[in-house]
Parts: C-alpha cells; sequence; structure tokens
C-alpha cells in the first residue's frame, strides 16, 4: 500500500511554492515522510505539516497575478451579440423556442389578470382592513343552518349607540330596477336606501356634494356620474334639479338631485344608478322598525385595535336579545347568531355551509392560477428540451471556449442570458397575442380587464419573464457547459445516461401535465354541453321572459 502525505497540506503546498522549487521541496518533505511513517504516522503527518508551513515564507511564494475584473457592459454586449448571431444563424429553433415560450406567456398573463382583478374587488375603500359585514346564522325549518346576508333595517343604528368598537354603520336596502324619468328620457336604474354614514363607511366619492348632508330631506337623492349623464347630459349644476320616479307606488313621485357620486367601479360588488335616503323607506315601509324583519345589509367599521373575532363573540346573541325586548320570546326561536365578515372577503369567501365559512370563489381564483403556473412550467420544459435536443450544435462552441480560457461560470452565463433573451422577446409577441385576445376574454369572463401601465401588471410581467428565462435556461447552460473540451473538439460529444434520463423525464413530465389539462379541459366542455342541452320539460326556443317594472306594472 502507497502511503500518502496529508492531503490538504500537499495541496497547500503546491498552490503557493514556486514553480521552480515545488519539485524539490516536494520530494524531500515526502521522502522524510515516508522514513518517518515506519515509526509513527501521526507524528510523520505533524512533521510533514509543520515542514510545509515552515516553507511558506516570500522565498518560496510565488507571485500571484489575480485576473482583471470582467467590465459587466463589455460582457454583457459580448453576450448579446453571441446571442443575436446564433439567433440568426439557428432561425428555425428560435422561431419554435419564441412560439411555446410566447403562447405560455400569453396565456399566463390573460389568468393573471383575471386572478389580479378577483384579488382586487372591494379593496378600494378606505376603511378595508376594519370595514365588516354583518351577516346571521339561522335555521329555517330544518337543522340545517344557513347564513345570511339580510338583517333588521334597525341594526346599524342601534350597534354605533351600543357597542363602543363600531366607530361607524351603514345600512344598506338593495332593491330591483325602477324608472327615472326626465321629459322624453325613460331609463331603467338601479335603487339603494342608504342612511347618513354611508359615505363614512365606503369610499365611493362624492363629485358634488357634502357627504355630511347628503339627504337634507326625504325627497333628495343622490345620482351616480353615470345616472346623470343619461338624465341630465351633465353633471354640472344639476343639484336642485327634479326628475320622476317609478318603482313601488308607494315611492312614486318627483325627487330631487341633491348630489352626484361616482358610478362604482368594476371591482366593486356594490352597484347602483340613485341613492334614496334611508329614512324614506323606514317612513313608508312599516315593518322596517321590526326585529323580525329583515330586509337591510348592515356594514360596520370597527374602531382602531378592535380584535374582530372577540367582537364577533361578543355580538353572537345581539339580534336575538333585541328582537326579544321589542317583541318577547315568541318567535324568538327562528333569530339566529349574528357573525361578522371582512366586506373585502365576502366576494371570494361567500359560501358558508351549516354556519361556518367553506371556500367559495377562491377556489376557482387558485385553480386558475395553478393552471397559469402548470402552462407556464409545460413551456419552460419544451424550451429546455429543444436546447438540450440542439446541444451537438453548440459542442465545439463550447470545446473552443474552454479551450482558450472560458469558465464554466462564464458559459453558464452566456447560455442563461441568451434564453433570458428569447423569453424578453417571447414576452414582447406575448403582449402582441394578449392584445389581440383581450376583447374575447372580456367576453368570456364578463370583466372590464384591460392592459395600462400600472406598476403591479409591469412588475408581474417582468417577474414572469425572467423567472421564465432563468429556469428554462439553466438546465440547458448547465448541460452545455458541462462539455469535455477535448471530446468536443474531437467530435466526441458524450452524453451520459443521467442527462438522458433528465430529459426523458421532462418530456413524461410535460405530456403528463398536458394530458391532465386536455382532459380538464374535455371535462368541462362536456359539463356544459350537457347543460345547454339537457331536456327541461319545455321547449325553450323563442321563449322570452319580461320583467314587470315601470309603466309596464300598471
Amino acid at each position: 500500500m502507497k502511503i500518502q502525505p496529508p492531503r490538504r497540506s500537499l495541496k497547500f503546498l503546491r498552490w503557493f511554492c514556486r514553480e521552480e522549487s515545488i519539485e524539490e521541496i516536494e520530494g524531500d518533505l515526502i521522502e522524510i515522510f515516508e522514513k518517518d511513517f515506519e515509526t509513527s504516522p501521526s507524528a510523520a503527518r505533524r512533521r510533514f505539516t509543520w515542514g510545509v508551513i515552515k516553507h511558506f515564507r516570500p522565498a518560496f511564494i510565488k507571485s500571484f497575478k489575480f485576473v482583471q475584473t470582467l467590465n459587466p457592459a463589455a460582457m454583457l454586449r459580448h453576450n448579446l451579440t453571441i446571442s443575436f448571431r446564433n439567433i440568426k444563424r439557428y432561425k428555425g429553433s428560435f422561431l419554435l423556442n419564441v412560439a411555446g415560450l410566447s403562447s405560455g406567456l400569453a396565456c399566463a398573463i390573460l389568468i393573471y389578470l383575471w386572478v389580479s382583478d378577483e384579488l382586487r374587488v372591494d379593496r378600494f375603500h378606505e376603511h378595508d382592513s376594519r370595514l365588516y359585514q354583518v351577516l346571521k346564522n339561522a335555521r329555517q325549518g330544518d337543522e340545517t343552518i344557513h347564513t345570511f346576508e339580510v338583517t333588521p333595517a334597525m341594526m346599524a343604528q342601534t350597534m354605533v349607540e351600543d357597542l363602543p368598537e363600531v366607530e361607524f354603520a351603514a345600512s344598506v336596502i338593495k332593491r330591483d330596477h325602477g324608472v327615472a324619468s326626465k321629459e322624453k328620457e325613460h331609463l331603467k336604474a338601479m335603487p339603494q336606501f342608504v342612511n347618513k354614514d354611508f359615505f363614512k363607511v365606503f369610499s365611493f366619492k362624492l363629485i358634488v356634494g357634502d357627504k355630511e348632508k347628503i339627504f337634507p330631506d326625504r325627497n333628495h337623492v343622490v345620482l351616480t356620474e353615470k345616472m346623470a349623464l343619461k338624465l341630465f347630459n351633465t353633471t354640472k349644476d344639476i343639484v336642485g334639479k327634479t326628475f320622476e320616479w317609478e318603482w313601488w307606488e308607494m315611492f312614486n313621485g318627483t325627487y330631487t338631485v341633491g348630489g352626484v357620486v361616482e358610478t362604482p367601479p368594476s371591482n366593486s360588488t356594490m352597484q347602483f344608478d340613485i341613492l334614496f335616503d334611508h329614512d324614506l323607506w323606514g317612513e313608508r315601509n312599516k315593518n322596517n322598525n321590526n326585529w323580525f324583519s329583515n330586509n337591510a345589509n348592515t356594514y360596520i367599521v370597527l374602531r382602531q385595535g378592535t380584535d374582530p373575532y372577540a367582537f364577533s363573540e361578543k355580538v353572537k346573541n345581539y339580534s336575538r336579545q333585541k328582537f326579544e325586548k321589542l317583541h318577547g320570546k315568541e318567535g324568538l326561536q327562528y333569530e339566529g347568531d349574528v357573525l361578522i365578515q371582512r366586506y373585502s372577503d365576502h366576494y371570494l369567501y361567500n359560501k358558508f355551509e351549516n354556519g361556518v365559512q367553506a371556500g367559495g370563489k377562491i377556489q376557482y381564483v387558485k385553480l386558475f392560477f395553478i393552471v397559469g403556473v402548470l402552462i407556464l412550467v409545460i413551456a419552460c420544459i419544451n424550451f429546455m428540451n429543444l436546447a438540450t435536443a440542439q446541444a451537438s450544435r453548440r459542442a465545439k462552441e463550447v470545446g473552443v471556449k474552454k479551450a482558450i480560457g472560458a469558465r464554466r461560470t462564464a458559459l453558464i452565463v452566456q447560455y442563461i442570458a441568451e434564453s433570458v433573451l428569447i423569453a424578453l422577446i417571447s414576452v414582447v409577441v406575448a403582449m402582441m397575442m394578449v392584445y389581440l385576445l383581450l376583447p374575447q376574454f372580456r367576453t368570456i369572463t364578463a370583466k372590464e380587464l384591460a392592459l395600462h401601465p400600472d406598476p403591479n401588471l409591469i412588475l408581474a410581467i417582468a417577474i414572469i419573464t425572467f423567472v421564465t428565462g432563468i429556469v428554462s435556461g439553466s438546465y440547458p447552460a448547465l448541460y452545455l457547459s458541462g462539455f469535455n473540451p477535448i471530446s468536443t473538439l474531437k467530435g466526441l460529444l458524450n452524453t451520459s445516461r443521467s442527462g438522458s434520463w433528465i430529459r426523458k423525464g421532462l418530456v413524461v413530465f410535460q405530456f403528463f401535465l398536458s394530458m391532465l389539462l386536455i382532459v380538464s379541459v374535455v371535462l368541462v366542455y362536456q359539463q356544459i354541453q350537457f347543460i345547454q342541452t339537457k331536456n327541461l320539460g319545455f321547449n325553450k326556443a323563442n321563449i322570452v321572459r319580461i320583467t314587470n317594472e315601470g309603466k309596464l306594472r300598471k
């Protein structure tokens, strides 16, 4: 068995020692080590290490010439030049890569627009973090607990008076359309009855009027900007003007414009055309002052520092106590438990099972997000496989660069930069595709989606682009930069078995994801076809439903 001196000490000696002295010093130290090893192996190792340390002095240390740091701008310019030359040389491969990546990126951007819009619904209000909707859990005829959005119309006012945790409260009564008329104009409009704190709770901006005095009397109303333009062709100098309103007989008559509010944005679940005074509803609807009449939506703004969970427990029996105090115990068994839910969460988490929150539209948001990620993954895998399949064309380039001293790190940076460049070109093509497909996508989703210079959108697209470029270029970069220069220059490209398995695995995974998405689309299509073609027991052709409203009601 050959005796080996300490490896680290020998490596250190070869690193610092001059070339003209290394052979003599190393030979002497090894000779002494072999003699000492026969007596004491441990002492021989210590003496060898000490001998190396003693030679670590200026007489034997070689002069190190540190490599000058490369100019980043020059390196970037070089990588871009090489990348453009390869694109020009291999046009077919480039177009194939761009087609695959741009398609995946276009799908991902469209899904991002939809998901982002869903997540922003109702989150534009100033008091968003403290704005809650009051709900009720009650039993109706069976043991199942049902969750209702409607509450007694008096609840908002009494909560402000009874509960110090409530800063503001709004009572909103939503009803079906009526008809607003001005001269020959007869316009369908959606009314809401709101109390005086409505604009303190919600951040709908008043264009004309004072939110402290929005209803000087019960015949004054607030129009949305859109409604004002339809009725009066302007939003200026219309305060004090009148129009006719036809709805329920008790509310028909002439009303005066007291203010104009911005039309609710498309990402608001609360949509209306005209705001009426809440007290008008109570004056003309005698059941409004009863705790068994649930006809209003109640929204509250909690004071800073209030624990919403503790508050929800505190008000659990609030409605029941009020009902018993005013109406006695008769019918009390139908009263339910009061709970609160953050207003901006209600759109996505609107499903309740037996009184407990159990998901909602957030499930579709998560599903589409996952689909978007999977589409990007398929596009990235496709890029990897195409790049590695064409590796033989770049082998000599790698061999030449390594032969003249190029480090593997520099090669990796070059190939990743090339893939990021392709990703940037692909995202430009993808944005063009999104622009062309957006009108149809708006029709499908029934949303006002738009491409505009939104910082969040720009940041998201930039992240998607660079992550896609780096991820899709990482494996080809590692694969190409690992070629042996001698073998590649001789034309002996040796592909390892592990590399082959990785590529095969990526292909299998890519086809698995593709088949999963295709099967899902087929199942959804079949379900929609079933819904559209299911025999409902009557002929749907030429049947029209007309709502009984306005003059038709008479």
